[in-house]
């Protein structure tokens, strides 16, 4: 069932909130803003945390950098007067950043729809940031993106803090032996980066979309139509895409993305058919959650070519009695008819470039260490 939206009055919140210096009192008293305000004072700015590029008239791509805690990548899509960002990263003060970053590079229109992908920390977490400077925009997902992130990302969040907070404790020890200067760096970047995050996000809640779907809803404007569509579960149980037909672009979260996927909350059998449904739409390019655009819909039927390719291996050994770990060690990326040729070379490509790896990491490690993280999460997934 397809829904029109209705644009609402703005109050030209980037004006009156934000400012031209992004110095304000205001901002330095709200507790999500005090790491972005601290780095501000420190650089004389905002970090910029995008690489912010023309993806077609009216649609914008905004890569996000590596860092150690990493962000997700957003997809803008330029209205006739406001705009339509699709995922808030991983914290209010990257949504802080990009916002300015689009008012200086790109657009002064306001913000007035938020689209959640799917619920995980990367792509929701920012959201809290957007009821602070648009509060009349509206956060949108899924139905079922809605209820998990109700019920699985308070503690989740609790979980990555406790996480981070000993990653934060590794890195500092390891700072203290570090052997050359480029390791000594390295250290220091995942030492301030994680206790930027823990500061930031120990006192952030999780807000909610407050507009769901379950199968369709358009937005319908003089620019161009976007088509919000849920085609089936995938990463997660409520993946959304948002298609814009015109001109024939999708931002796909991580569905779809540059990296080898995460099945930690997937259904493996299903992703396939619903990349495949996807791909039904009529579309040149991809924006995905991490990695590069994709300019076609090769990387779409070689990841749904792995997909398959990893759960029916996966599926066949348990049936078969045998455990993950037995799995895993057999299951390795030169097994694997799917990993080889391009899609290895523009995986590693994209994980070594958009993602921090552990110090000294080769690409061939950290495919083979996602590769046996995959197999783990889909047997436990198909159990």
């Amino acid at each position: 069932m397809a829904h029109s939206v209705s644009r609402r009055s703005r109050r030209g919140f980037l004006k009156e909130t934000l400012g031209t210096v992004w110095t304000s009192a205001a901002l330095m008293e709200q507790a999500f803003f005090r790491a972005t305000a601290a780095n501000a004072q420190a650089t004389g700015g905002l970090p910029s945390l995008f690489d912010i590029s023309k993806v077609a008239e009216g649609v914008y791509s905004a890569l996000a950098k590596p860092v150690t805690l990493l962000n997700s990548n957003a997809a803008i899509f330029e209205l006739s007067n406001e705009l339509l960002i699709v995922d808030s990263h991983s914290k209010p003060s990257a949504v802080v950043a990009l916002v300015a970053q689009l008012k200086r590079e790109v657009t002064p229109k306001p913000v007035r729809y938020i689209v959640n992908s799917h619920f995980h920390w990367d792509h929701a977490q920012g959201n809290g940031a957007y009821r602070k400077l648009a509060p009349r925009a509206d956060i949108i997902a899924t139905e079922a993106t809605r209820k998990l992130l109700s019920e699985e990302a308070p503690k989740r969040l609790k979980e990555s803090l406790d996480q981070t907070a000993q990653a934060l404790e590794a890195a500092r020890k390891k700072l203290v032996s570090a052997a050359t200067a480029e390791e000594k760096a390295y250290y220091q970047r995942a030492v301030r980066e994680s206790s930027e995050y823990l500061a930031e996000m120990r006192a952030t809640p999780i807000d909610l979309p407050n507009v769901t779907l379950t199968q369709d809803f358009i937005i319908h404007d003089r620019m161009h139509d976007l088509h919000l569509s849920f085609r089936g579960r995938a990463h997660t149980a409520g993946d959304v895409v948002v298609h814009c037909p015109r001109k024939r672009v999708v931002a796909t979260g991580d569905m779809l993305h540059g990296f080898l996927p995460y099945l930690g909350d997937s259904f493996p059998l299903e992703w396939p058919r619903t990349l495949l449904s996807v791909a039904q739409l009529d579309f040149d390019r991809v924006i995905g959650g991490h990695g590069l655009v994709q300019n076609n819909k090769d990387v779409l039927y070689m990841k749904a070519r792995y997909v398959e390719e990893l759960a029916e291996a996966v599926a066949t050994g348990r049936r078969a009695g045998k455990s993950a770990a037995q799995l895993g060690s057999e299951l390795t990326p030169d097994k694997l008819k799917s990993l080889t040729g391009a899609y290895m070379e523009y995986l590693g490509g994209n994980l070594m470039k958009f993602q921090v790896q552990e110090y000294g990491a080769k690409a061939a490690d950290v495919i083979r260490g996602a590769v046996q993280l995959n197999v783990a999460h889909a047997w436990a997934r198909l159990s």
